[in-house]
């Protein structure tokens, strides 16, 4: 096995008076700790948007894009005919295809939102575009599937070898992951809480990159630890 924890103080900061968001990978940053990428993931920031932030029209074409809301609501409006609000817990899947625009913001006057926001490569390009959205579930699963290539368990249905999950533990349970594809990498960004991944200890805003694993174990050493997994060819 291999794995590289990337600590939260080796994270990118964007900052500007709508938003302020943390980045995983370098984003066309030179000398930079930080992976360009990792597999088919490129993109993956954890963004807090202040009150009344708005950004306007803008256009994505041939990259899918998850959206994992942790607090706050937002609102979002696309070219496809979508207008509607996000909030906890709810996912949202742009498949942009040959290409859509939207908008969207923090709808409140008074209190922040939250959302990890992920880009993947697709596996075709130049297809149709749509958005599909995963809203809340309350189930207590340690591993909820929110995205699949094929819709397994009512997930998002994604142009790409991935799947994620959001995971919730308490303290001292403990969930095991055998890796959907042999070669797979799995990364598991830390959104609060402590956990052991195959006894490597991690805390709150680490990335784990694993990878020459097909099974992994996670092991929660906090009451409320939350956390996503992604698992992607590479």
């Amino acid at each position: 096995m291999a794995i590289k924890i990337l600590a939260p103080q080796s994270r990118g900061l964007m900052e500007n008076e709508v938003f302020k968001g943390h980045t995983v990978f370098s984003n066309g940053m030179t000398n930079t700790p930080r992976p360009d990428a990792f597999g088919t993931v490129y993109v993956f920031n954890d963004d807090i948007l202040y009150p009344k932030s708005f950004l306007g029209m803008h256009p994505h074409k041939n990259v899918e894009i998850v959206t994992i809301m942790l607090s706050g609501i937002e609102s979002h409006k696309d070219t496809l005919g979508v207008h509607e609000n996000y909030s906890a817990g709810d996912v949202q899947l742009i498949s942009s295809g040959t290409g859509v625009l939207h908008e969207g913001g923090n709808v409140s006057d008074v209190e922040d939102a939250r959302h990890l926001q992920i880009w993947i490569a697709p596996k075709q390009l130049g297809l149709v575009p749509k958005v599909q959205v995963k809203k809340t579930d309350k189930t207590e699963d340690a591993l909820l599937l929110v995205v699949s290539p094929n819709s397994t368990q009512q997930s998002l249905k994604i142009n790409q070898e991935v799947w994620i999950y959001k995971g919730k533990l308490t303290s001292n349970q403990q969930t095991n992951y055998q890796v959907q594809l042999s070669g797979n990498g799995v990364m598991i960004y830390l959104i609060e809480g402590i956990l052991n991944i195959n006894s490597v200890e991690i805390q709150g805003g680490c990335t784990a990159f694993v990878t020459d694993e097909d099974f992994i174990e996670v092991l929660s050493k906090d009451d409320h630890t939350t956390f996503v997994l992604i698992d992607t060819v590479m």
